[in-house]
């Protein structure tokens, strides 16, 4: 320090005044950047609240909290505010004046019940986690060929004998499946049940996005341009002719689509709130021709449904998001010390000062600002993964909740602004997390399974329950993960058979084989059998059928009482043991 004073002691009182002339204008030209930076935070904090010289209308038929936020008027009601829209046109009031038509007026529900066996008794013991285990069995049950088969025989045969009438003979129908492979399953389970009957009047098309590769068949990959042999842009129009009748969908077609020739719904999709409402919609258009729609759900209940269409069948009204949900979200992302405050400024102010045509070719700037953050967190990830999975939640919730709160509520807080640009950036490239698939293999068998009908039901709300009161935006993310639990896989098994097969006895073994091996030991039916046509053979083996069934009653009490009062049930079943028992007496006697 003395050497240097030494030195300027030296300067003639010019060359001082030059040099504090000099270190003035780099102090102001600071100070000046450094306000240019913060003018510009303010702007893009005051560019995401409402403009004084533009206005936004919403119209829709299911509105949700979000819109209500954003375009409802606030209207106090004793001590407490509600948002409610500025006018109404309702579900009810539609149907009353005959704009659209009831979808819940007709509506008939479907259960499942299965069994199933470990095959490998090995690995039955072998704990696995319990969520993953119950869901991967559960699809499993659900793609299983026999599944798919009984199931494609009701829909198309309820399609040929009620739907296909509707509409002046003109009546469509849609399935709804849970999954793009099951969508293509479900394609050529209907397919093959046609082909099998021979039927020429019912033709089916299917819907999905992209490439499916089927687990089962991995060399084999599926399109929809390729399952339905045209283009997917040409869809709407050819399924709009009488050529097609079903259209199998797996998310495309569940919304916006408009034809009023569609009449039934074969839903095999859990379908809750808003993406059920929107889903059944597809059948409330008017057609001179159409007088009521059908519904035939094998996933859901009657229950669900109604409580999913009650908020939106007159008017919805909302409660008021609380701003401090956004601090308190901010509180969460920083409790984790993963982003810090230089590399957010160092962020915000290339991102504030970046050239609009630059936004591009930038982004590898702008992700440099975010490698330390990224590499503390997959740091963490090694170290303790619920807590930064917490931290990606908590982050994720933060972006998205002052994304969209930031539109009615004027903050000024520039900490909240900063903390919202560094997050959006830094969220996709945060690395994934890992989720192995549990891959069942042959582990498991289906050994019982029954698809019946549990209740006709006219859900309709008639006059309704006036005002609906959705919550308020919440943004909370999901919060501390709970600890995976594992358990023998016998045990799950055993567990979603007292679920799902209460009902079930040996009696509904798979395909009622011990039905079907009696009827083939019946004397005269395998010289019938070879003798005749299926059509002709049915004239015999129809009659001596009910026989083996009264027969057999001891061990099939249920299905005999069932038989005996079911009218529907027993033609059913008669069919199938016909037609299989056909197949086993020919090929015996080949």
């Amino acid at each position: 320090m003395r050497t240097a004073f030494r030195d300027l002691a030296v300067l003639t009182k010019g060359q001082v005044d030059d040099f504090l002339e000099v270190a003035t204008a780099i102090d102001e030209a600071a100070e000046a950047a450094a306000g240019d930076g913060e003018d510009k935070l303010v702007e893009s904090v005051r560019a995401r609240g409402r403009q004084d010289n533009i206005s936004f209308f919403a119209f829709t038929a299911t509105p949700k909290h979000k819109t209500l936020e954003l375009f409802g008027t606030r209207q106090d009601v004793g001590d407490e505010e509600i948002l409610r829209p500025f006018h109404t046109y309702s579900m009810r009031q539609a149907i009353e004046e005959g704009f659209i038509l009831d979808v819940l007026a007709n509506y008939v529900t479907y259960a499942t019940y299965y069994k199933l066996a470990t095959t490998t008794p090995d690995a039955a013991d072998d704990e696995v986690d319990v969520r993953k285990a119950s869901s991967a069995l559960a699809r499993f049950v659900s793609l299983h060929p026999s599944n798919l088969a009984q199931k494609a025989e009701i829909i198309v045969e309820h399609f040929r004998h009620h739907t296909a009438r509707k509409i002046a003979g003109h009546g469509k129908a849609m399935v709804v499946t849970r999954s793009r492979l099951h969508a293509v399953r479900y394609k050529q389970a209907i397919d093959a049940y046609i082909k099998s009957k021979g039927y020429s009047d019912c033709k089916a098309l299917v819907a999905f996005s992209g490439t499916v590769i089927d687990p089962d068949a991995p060399e084999v990959t599926y399109t929809e341009a390729l399952m339905n042999g045209f283009g997917e842009a040409a869809l709407p129009e050819r399924f709009d002719t009488d050529e097609y009748q079903v259209l199998v969908v797996a998310e495309k077609y569940q919304t916006g689509f408009d034809q009023p020739l569609l009449h039934t719904m074969y839903v095999d999709k859990k379908l809750e709130g808003l993406k059920a409402v929107q889903t059944l919609s597809r059948l409330n258009r008017i057609h001179p021709d159409k007088d009521d729609t059908f519904v035939l759900d094998f996933a859901n209940t009657a229950e669900e449904m109604q409580e999913s269409f009650k908020p939106f069948y007159e008017t919805v009204v909302g409660e008021p998001t609380d701003p401090n949900v956004l601090y308190n979200l901010q509180t969460r992302v920083r409790s984790v010390p993963i982003i810090i405050d230089s590399d957010v400024d160092a962020l915000v102010t290339a991102l504030l000062n970046l050239p609009p045509t630059e936004s591009a070719r930038a982004n590898q700037q702008l992700y440099a600002h975010t490698n330390a953050a990224r590499a503390r967190f997959e740091a963490l990830v090694g170290e303790d993964e619920e807590t930064a999975e917490e931290f990606r939640d908590a982050l994720k919730s933060y972006v998205r909740t002052y994304a969209f709160l930031a539109q009615v509520v004027p903050y000024s807080d520039e900490e909240l602004e900063k903390l919202y640009l560094f997050g959006k950036v830094l969220l996709p490239r945060l690395p994934a997390k890992k989720e192995p698939s549990l891959d069942l293999g042959d582990e498991v068998s289906l050994t019982h399974l029954r698809t019946e009908t549990t209740g006709t039901h006219d859900l309709s709300l008639g006059k309704g329950e006036g005002d609906q009161m959705l919550p308020g935006f919440s943004g909370d993310g999901r919060g501390p993960m709970s600890e995976a639990r594992k358990e023998a896989l016998k045990t799950i098994v055993e567990r979603l058979n007292d679920r799902f097969g209460t009902t079930l006895s040996e009696a509904d073994q798979l395909s009622f084989d011990q039905m079907v091996a009696a009827a083939t030991e019946v004397e005269d039916l395998a010289e019938a059998a070879n003798a005749n046509d299926e059509s002709n053979f049915g004239l015999v083996f129809d009659d001596k059928f009910e026989g083996i069934v009264i027969d057999r009653h001891d061990a099939n009490t249920t299905i005999l009482k069932r038989f005996l009062d079911d009218g529907d049930f027993a033609e059913m079943l008669t069919r199938w043991a016909r037609e299989e028992a056909y197949r086993r007496l020919r090929e015996e006697g080949a």
